[in-house]
């Protein structure tokens, strides 16, 4: 049969057990929490530049209806920017 005393010692083994796992989630949240902010000042970045990106490109394609003959290369960099944009459009999705 087991002593107070043995019961007490048990008891506080499990609550030493019990607050060092208590730091390490607490730890862990708030490791979780920086990576969530993090992701969340990139997409915010992200959808800056997708939104800079889709004015250059309306920007672009208006110039390029307007002067299609008159600027070589319009095609190409319109291609380019809608290449880009999809890329950033990835990422924010992941």
């Amino acid at each position: 049969m087991q002593t107070i005393i043995d019961r007490l010692e048990h008891l506080k083994g499990r609550l030493d057990s019990l607050l060092k796992e208590h730091k390490a989630m607490k730890e862990r949240v708030s490791s979780l929490e920086h990576g969530v902010r993090e992701h969340q000042r990139t997409e915010e970045v992200l959808q800056a530049r997708v939104t800079e990106l889709e004015k250059e490109n309306e920007g672009l394609r208006k110039t390029h209806a307007a002067h299609e003959a008159a600027v070589p290369g319009a095609k190409e960099r319109i291609d380019e920017l809608v290449q880009e944009i999809d890329r950033c459009l990835e990422l924010i999705q992941d």
